[in-house]
């Protein structure tokens, strides 16, 4: 897999060869994926398939649900220069959701920001177009989003947001953390897959609260306390049960591509199979990242 990867990169830097010629190649069939790829500075997307193909959100709402609070309140954003406990404390829970993916802090920014009030006014600022509420409140993990709602939320960030709230996420995200704050390893997709540098936002949800005994990530050194769980839901017609992870982030110098990778799998599927497969179907995107370099995971 990375010789041919290697060979069409190569290949792309021959005159009158374009990686958009050459189909991308299709998920395997022990995995569910939708992808949508954007190259920022030629303003198009590279690849899309089923990207209006809505998803539970799991982890990835956490991007709206930051951007939202900073549009709200317009926070202090560096540490030093937090005059109250209470804004020191909000810092450190939004680096900790972005970083570490704590749920805890989402579920906090989620309940102060009025639940789904949030979607509605992320929806109306940014355009979104295939982004709907959970059907229960409480619920933000089961937010319905597409791969293209996500292109356009990173977009949005990068180009529109004020550059402090941009700054601040990106750079938090940049700053990803290797091990969740529940211990899940989130090096899955784009971390594993491309060299640096990158971003990433992940999403996984239906493998547990906590990983097996002895299956857990070491963990980080953000790590506050663990969040309440996240409560079932029934079946509806975005997959609801599934295991899944996404994948989410920005590939190469000046955040280049947008690269949203969701996927699925069957039920029984382990962590390590799962994190496994998405890996290797997003490194067999790179011929389709703008900027991308060899990953080494």
């Amino acid at each position: 897999m990375r010789r041919s990867i290697v060979v069409l990169f190569a290949l792309s830097l021959v005159a009158g060869f374009s990686p958009a010629a050459v189909a991308e190649p299709l998920a395997p069939s022990d995995m569910t994926a939708a992808v949508a790829v954007y190259d920022r500075q030629r303003d198009r997307f590279t690849v899309e398939r089923d990207a209006d193909k809505p998803f539970r959100s799991a982890s990835v709402v956490k991007l709206l649900i930051a951007l939202d609070h900073l549009y709200q309140h317009d926070p202090e954003l560096v540490l030093e220069k937090a005059k109250t406990d209470a804004a020191r404390s909000d810092i450190l829970y939004l680096r900790a959701m972005l970083r570490g993916s704590w749920d805890y802090a989402a579920s906090v920014f989620w309940v102060r920001g009025g639940y789904a009030d949030i979607l509605r006014r992320m929806v109306e600022r940014i355009g979104l177009t295939g982004t709907s509420p959970p059907e229960k409140p409480g619920m933000w993990g089961y937010t319905s989003i597409t791969p293209n709602d996500v292109v356009r939320v990173y977009n949005h960030i990068l180009d529109e947001a004020p550059a402090k709230y941009r700054d601040f996420i990106m750079t938090n995200i940049h700053m990803w953390e290797k091990c969740g704050e529940d211990a899940w390893d989130q090096s899955f997709g784009i971390p594993r897959a491309f060299g640096k540098p990158w971003s990433a936002k992940q999403g996984w949800s239906a493998w547990g609260a906590t990983p097996p005994a002895g299956q857990d990530c070491s963990l980080g050194s953000a790590r506050m306390a663990a969040g309440p769980p996240v409560p079932a839901a029934k079946e509806d017609v975005v997959d609801l049960s599934s295991p899944l992870l996404h994948t989410t982030g920005t590939v190469g110098e000046g955040d280049r591509s947008v690269v949203v990778v969701f996927s699925t799998f069957p039920k029984g599927t382990t962590w390590k199979e799962g994190s496994d497969r998405i890996t290797k179907y997003t490194r067999s995107l790179f011929p389709w990242v703008p900027g991308a370099r060899p990953g080494r995971g």
